[in-house]
């Protein structure tokens, strides 16, 4: 396969990835952003791809303990290049989550985070690692699930999804001891429908449902706002 090395957070992080295929987008740059994480802490990413979540948190986070989950054998590979390409000290288990992880198994973790598959039905991409990358295999509750049993007390919880998905996501979740949820619509430009969110939760908090200012990714005339480029290219971390 062609791959090409592209920069992201403005060549804080180079990622090796193919031509064709599985491509990282900003949707995993604004996810890592919005990761509350801390020197020192543990990040588990379900679904890590080609391990572009960790590697954002490592570049603006020192002294992580990162941890990718990932069932597509040369994703993970890419992966595990990838960590060395940025000099990441970044562990990548190749695994199904819809059964037993070992190497994780009972293991908790500060922060857990995922992109997760977002089309359940449509037209399924001819190319299989996109399609598996972007059509789910594994029920959503089952994905989330899993991630909520790897949050520790106190640890939170950061998920990317569809809008449409954001009902179902709050209902599972209202059934879990993660609480303090917050919602993070992104918009494209101002005055257009949000359709991606960004959910974040704290394991054990009592906290209700808070529904966050829009992130605006594009001016009226097509350039990157202020915030998004903040956030894409310099590594801010969304508050």
């Amino acid at each position: 396969m062609d791959m090409t090395i592209d920069d992201f957070l403005g060549g804080k992080v180079r990622l090796k990835q193919g031509k064709t295929g599985y491509r990282a987008t900003s949707d995993s740059v604004l996810t890592a952003a919005a990761v509350p994480v801390r020197a020192g802490e543990s990040v588990l990413d379900v679904g890590t791809g080609s391990g572009i979540i960790l590697l954002c948190l490592n570049a603006r986070t020192a002294r992580l303990a990162l941890t990718g989950v990932e069932m597509q054998a040369d994703l993970c590979a890419l992966a595990r290049e990838n960590a060395l390409l940025n000099q990441a000290n970044v562990k990548i288990i190749e695994a199904d989550i819809s059964k037993k992880v070992p190497e994780i198994q009972g293991v908790q973790f500060h922060h857990v985070v995922t992109n997760p598959p977002f089309y359940t039905e449509g037209r399924v991409r001819r190319e299989k690692q996109t399609a598996l990358a972007y059509h789910q295999q594994i029920d959503a509750e089952k994905w989330l699930a899993f991630c909520v049993r790897h949050i520790r007390a106190k640890g939170t919880l950061t998920v990317i999804q569809r809008t449409e998905m954001l009902p179902a996501i709050l209902a599972f979740l209202s059934k879990t001891a993660v609480g303090a949820l917050e919602v993070i619509p992104i918009c494209g430009k101002a005055g257009e429908c949000a359709k991606r969110v960004i959910i974040r939760g704290k394991m054990g908090s009592k906290k209700g449902l808070t529904l966050q200012s829009p992130l605006i990714m594009h001016t009226q005339t097509g350039e990157r706002t202020q915030t998004a480029e903040d956030i894409l290219r310099n590594g801010v971390e969304i508050a």
